[in-house]
């Protein structure tokens, strides 16, 4: 019993930790009318990168699950584009807080971090257009942080993830 309760503890605090993705999405669109869809086109001489490869497939598989079909792009009723959006923040390197006591005194230290490192990553962007009124009517953007070091086999695992809890709220559910 007791390691059925650290597993289900261990599964509930991963699942706390998962941050969500920003979701918006034209509140009166009747979703319900979009039956296919295609990729939005690309640039005339732009190269899909592996990256893009790896996430037009898992957009694929994911919509088509959710009964959505997969057509030419003259046809779509909705067009599906995506990004990898550049961010980056700033670690601060070296520095620190110190305490001591002594028998008769108390002493705090500070100091300032003595580098800055900038860490570049990229953020995971989709969204859903309406190619008849020309308007974009879903968009989920990741959280989550897709770092330049990820080998192969993690970034096609963080992709397959990220994509998954965007579409988890596609189509929205009308509020009541």
């Amino acid at each position: 019993m007791f390691r059925f309760l650290s597993v289900l503890l261990c599964l509930v605090s991963l699942t706390a930790c998962t941050i969500r993705p920003a979701t918006d999405y034209n509140v009166d669109q009747d979703f319900s009318q979009y039956k296919d869809f295609a990729f939005a086109p690309l640039a005339e001489d732009a190269v899909l990168s592996i990256d893009e490869q790896r996430i037009q497939a898992e957009l694929a598989k994911q919509l088509q699950a959710k009964g959505l079909q997969a057509v030419e792009q003259e046809q779509a009723d909705m067009l599906v584009a995506y990004r990898i959006d550049e961010a980056s923040e700033l670690e601060a390197i070296g520095g620190n807080f110190t305490f001591g006591m002594g028998s008769r005194h108390g002493m705090i230290g500070v100091s300032s971090p003595d580098r800055y490192k900038e860490r570049k990553y990229g953020k995971l962007v989709v969204e859903f257009i309406d190619p008849k009124a020309k308007s974009l009517i879903w968009r989920s953007i990741s959280q989550s942080k897709l770092g330049e070091t990820m080998g192969p086999e993690r970034r096609a695992e963080f992709i397959q993830k990220q994509l998954g809890l965007m579409l988890e709220s596609y189509p929205p559910k009308p509020e009541a």
